[in-house]
């Protein structure tokens, strides 16, 4: 059965292509749902099969043959130990590229997400971010295509679209709505090249 998705199919944005074409390569790692509060403690658990239908290859070295990693519905307040997190369990921890931190009690965005320069996915909504400077860390991330950020505080700011589409002009989906050229080519929100100063 052939399980490509065609160019001209509209039925999914670039997003969901994306999204479903790194399904395809391998089954993402999930350890989502575990209770953990920590990365040390989410490095002990079992993964799980439920939504994936399936558990990655694990290499002799109790690594996973994956690129995607689902850390959502934790009680994660912090991305310390992440980057230790992702070489403890990924067979090719560089070549991370879909990462669901989702629904978790993160309130920034932590340095080590930006160790991870093949990243394309990345969910971060549902969590306690306040610092809509917090964004430009991902400048880093120049493969970065889709980016979730809603349900976070910085979500309710007046500027809070505008913003992150002028800091990540590379984005073609934030917040499962893809980015149209004309957001892009818009005047940049009021005090934005100060306030990307000031967080630099």
């Amino acid at each position: 059965m052939d399980n490509t998705i065609p160019y001209d199919n509209k039925t999914f944005s670039d997003y969901r292509r994306s999204e479903r074409q790194e399904m395809l390569i391998a089954a993402p790692l999930d350890l989502s749902f575990k209770k953990a509060s920590t990365m040390s403690e989410l490095a002990a658990k079992r993964p799980q099969s439920v939504r994936t239908g399936k558990i990655p290859l694990r290499t002799p070295a109790d690594r996973f043959v994956t690129c995607s990693l689902w850390l959502s519905n934790n009680s994660l307040s912090s991305l310390d130990g992440f980057e230790n997190l992702v070489r403890q369990v990924l067979d090719e921890p560089f070549h991370l590229s879909w990462l669901d931190i989702s629904f978790n009690e993160l309130a920034t965005i932590g340095d080590d997400i930006t160790k991870f320069p093949n990243l394309k996915i990345c969910y971060l909504h549902g969590n306690n971010i306040t610092d809509i400077n917090d964004v430009v860390k991902l400048k880093k991330l120049q493969n970065l295509k889709s980016l979730t950020l809603h349900g976070n505080p910085i979500g309710h700011l007046p500027f809070y679209r505008g913003y992150v589409v002028h800091i990540l002009p590379q984005l073609t989906s934030l917040d499962f709505s893809a980015v149209l050229s004309t957001e892009r080519k818009k005047a940049a929100p009021a005090g934005f090249y100060k306030k990307v100063q000031d967080a630099t």
